[in-house]
């Protein structure tokens, strides 16, 4: 894997999504990543696109996690107004489907038995944090 790290950025192709989402539109960005229309089985680009886009949302509604880049830390901040709560259902949906066996991720993390538990952990609080998002915009 292209990873040094369990956190979301912690990775190559991560970083890489990061810097074309200062280049894109984010809702447009975000609403790409997330349509998982057709897909029974995410492939690891897939994954990197849900699991960036739900951790960018969850900055933009509470605050970025530690250990993200500055320049995310910064993209939040200045997006921090960003109308994408009707985002939110579809990266927890996505989210769910990243952490099952049907994705290359999953696969990919399962077999670096030394750090899944750290990842696994990680990305269900990032689960958490867009649920309780959900339930105060409710």
């Amino acid at each position: 894997m292209s990873s040094w790290g369990y956190r979301t950025f912690e990775d190559g192709i991560a970083c890489d999504w990061l810097e074309d989402l200062h280049d894109s539109d984010p809702i447009a960005f975000f609403v790409k990543c997330l349509d998982l229309t057709g897909l029974d089985y995410l492939d690891f680009l897939a994954c990197v696109g849900v699991i960036c886009t739900a951790e960018m949302l969850r900055g933009i509604k509470v605050g970025p996690r530690s250990g993200l880049p500055e320049s995310a830390v910064h993209w939040c901040e200045q997006y921090h107004e960003l109308d994408c709560g009707f985002l939110i259902p579809r990266a927890v949906e996505g989210l769910r489907h990243v952490l099952s066996s049907r994705s290359e991720m999953w696969v990919r993390w399962d077999d670096e038995a030394d750090r899944f538990d750290c990842w696994l952990e990680h990305q269900q609080k990032l689960v958490e944090d867009l649920q309780e998002v959900l339930s105060h915009e409710t």
